[in-house]
């Protein structure tokens, strides 16, 4: 059993800041650590039309972001690519956002494999105060992640980390309805079976020709017992730590009986 790639939980618990910090280009999107589901995002992007969605009047950023992509990854670089192409590369989900007329960030395209808890439907075409409404004071961290678009550089690239503990190993979930469910029927004991720990790797780059922004979003979800037990007290901490608002938000109150039986079973 592999250890989990990213323990953000390590940092405390979710704040919803911006918290975007620089990485080594090199580092974007390889190694890919989730390159196991490659065959699994093909075929579920061939049956789910609600994958992929995007606006034809933005074909060149999203050509341009998926050639970006397709290069990172070491791949032929086809005359005009787009984001399923891009997707057979890597494991990683891929949103493309333009200015609109008013200035405003909103998605033009759109390639999603597992979503946590929204559709591609749901999140194209909408600008960053829509898409971050029902965060906890979501329109400041939308501004505040507007001027970080404006004023992101060519050539580099950040990452920040988002979490949470679900009820089994669904990845593609764009309603989180179902794990809440199989969440509130577990039993206390079935709890460090049926735990993961859910990670998203999210990057941000800037798209130079079009003026764009690519956004990249890696899933990775392991279970519960996969976390070294050096980790456990940290996991129960930030779980425990997280804000009244932060823990409506995600929704937690479904899991978190089996969260603190595990920390029981842990001793934590």
């Amino acid at each position: 059993m592999r250890r989990p790639p990213f323990t953000p939980f390590l940092a405390g618990p979710p704040d919803f800041q911006v918290g975007l910090k620089p990485i080594a280009p090199e580092d974007w999107l390889l190694p890919d650590s989730e390159a196991s589901i490659l065959a699994w995002r093909q075929e579920l992007i061939a049956r789910e039309p609600d994958c992929y969605r995007r606006d034809p009047a933005f074909g060149a950023a999203e050509a341009e972001a998926a050639r970006l992509v397709l290069k990172a990854a070491g791949a032929a670089l086809p005359e005009v690519p787009a984001l399923p192409e891009a997707a057979t590369h890597v494991s990683d989900d891929l949103v493309v956002l333009h200015r609109d007329a008013a200035g405003n960030w909103r998605v033009g395209a759109i390639l999603l494999t597992s979503p946590t808890f929204f559709s591609a439907g749901h999140a194209f075409e909408k600008g960053l105060e829509a898409l971050h409404a029902p965060v906890p004071d979501g329109s400041r961290l939308a501004h505040r992640i507007a001027r970080v678009f404006d004023g992101l550089r060519e050539g580099l690239v950040l990452e920040r980390f988002n979490w949470t503990l679900q009820a089994g190993p669904d990845r593609f979930t764009p309603d989180g309805e179902p794990l809440r469910r199989r969440a509130r029927a577990a039993a206390p004991d079935a709890a460090e079976s049926l735990l993961h720990l859910r990670v998203e790797r999210q990057t941000i780059a800037r798209l130079p020709r079009s003026g764009g922004v690519l956004f990249t979003i890696r899933v990775a979800i392991d279970p519960v017992a996969a976390i070294a037990p050096a980790h456990r007290a940290a996991l129960a901490a930030a779980w425990r730590g997280i804000s009244p608002a932060g823990f409506a938000y995600k929704n937690w109150q479904a899991v978190d009986p089996l969260a603190q039986a595990l920390f029981r079973r842990w001793g934590v």
